[in-house]
């Protein structure tokens, strides 16, 4: 039986798509067993004639078994 465990993360880009892939794949570089997100928020900000997203999501991954017996 597996246990997963979510995290919020906040990812930024130029596209919502680029804000998004920004948090998975560093969460991907940092957390064993991810398998999916949720967006929970999406809000941006303007300057310089330019938009930026900011990507507020939750990202699923699996906690590892025990390594150790508590006996």
């Amino acid at each position: 039986m597996a246990v997963s465990k979510a995290v919020e993360l906040i990812g930024t880009g130029i596209t919502i798509e680029d804000a998004i892939s920004e948090a998975t794949d560093r969460a991907s570089d940092t957390l064993q067993g991810v398998t999916g997100f949720t967006v929970d928020e999406i809000s941006g900000a303007m300057g310089d004639g330019r938009l930026t997203y900011r990507v507020r999501l939750r990202v699923w991954f699996i906690l590892l078994e025990r390594m150790h017996d508590d006996s």
